[in-house]
């Protein structure tokens, strides 16, 4: 218990440390300025600040839940990110109840209990970020990656019993460089961010979990300032509806894998400066996992650091 306490303390005092490190925001590539997604990791290193607070209603209870996360830009290419999750489920005794909650990056949480579930924190993971490929011509930015998940926390409440750890390969796309002609014009605003990962478990049976996660929006600021300004008010030009997709699968060596679970987050996000708040829903698209279809509710408040104090716009690398 105690080891665990002193573990939780040094991972919050790194990112408090982070925090008082001040890099520019990363997510303006060319004209294109992407949105933060819910679930899905860009591919723009930054200093950001994610909360993003979810209740999902299960088949025999709730899960309420709030992760935090932390993005610090080190070099103008390169940032750490370090996130974790409070997990509170409350299921009733002598139902199977299946958590179905998200990290940062999308990883899903599934695991039966007959028995009331405890609080507790998830995985703390820790990522880095190296974006290789920058074009503003055609806003894109392409980055890679290393995530790794240290199993510190409550595996009742959703963390691993292991430590995960792999590649991953990120992409940010804006459509601006389509032809400014006719009807197609109106595409433009539209952009694509998405990654996929590879995360092997280090101890235990051996085995790995292939996740991939994609987000189309389409950003009614563009629209106004880069296609045609066709009077929208000031609120409406700053929201941006959005479609997340995810796909998670459990591959364990010599004992087959997992069926495919697959899932959508319709949602919208508005953006103003510095902050961003989204809010969405999710739905199964395979019924892989039933008990967390029934409702579910996600928010989350985006921070740009270095836009709210300049100071964090300096980079130590």
């Amino acid at each position: 218990m105690r080891c665990g306490v002193m573990r939780r303390g040094v991972a919050i005092g790194l990112m408090l440390a982070l925090a008082a490190i001040p890099a520019s925001a990363r997510a303006q590539v060319g004209k294109r300025n992407f949105i933060e997604p819910l679930i899905v990791e860009d591919a723009n290193p930054s200093n950001e600040l994610d909360l993003i607070p979810q209740w999902v209603k299960l088949s025999h209870g709730t899960l309420l839940s709030i992760t935090g996360s932390l993005e610090k830009q080190l070099a103008e290419n390169f940032s750490l990110q370090l996130a974790d999750a409070w997990n509170d489920p409350s299921c009733q005794t002598g139902h199977a109840c299946s958590l179905a909650t998200f990290t940062r990056i999308g990883r899903h949480r599934q695991r039966r209990f007959r028995t009331q579930l405890l609080s507790g924190f998830g995985d703390f993971e820790i990522l880095t970020k190296y974006a290789f490929l920058t074009s503003a011509r055609h806003e894109l930015r392409i980055a890679f990656g290393s995530d790794l998940f240290l199993t510190n926390g409550n595996p009742s409440a959703g963390c691993s019993t292991h430590t995960y750890v792999g590649p991953i390969l990120m992409s940010s796309k804006g459509m601006g460089d389509i032809p400014d002609l006719s009807v197609i014009r109106y595409l433009r605003p539209l952009a694509l961010q998405a990654d996929v990962e590879d995360v092997i478990r280090t101890g235990g049976t051996v085995g790995n979990q292939v996740n991939a996660e994609w987000v189309v929006s389409y950003q009614f600021s563009y629209l106004s300032d880069y296609v045609r300004d066709i009077g929208l008010p000031p609120f409406i030009r700053a929201l941006s509806p959005f479609g997340e997709f995810t796909y998670a699968q459990f591959v364990q060596g010599g004992a087959g894998s997992t069926q495919p679970d697959l899932r959508v987050l319709p949602g919208i996000a508005y953006v103003n400066g510095p902050y961003q708040v989204s809010l969405a829903t999710m739905y199964s698209l395979n019924r892989v996992e039933t008990q967390a279809t029934h409702a579910a509710v996600i928010a989350m408040l985006s921070l740009t650091l270095d836009q709210l104090l300049t100071e964090f716009g300096w980079t130590p690398l």
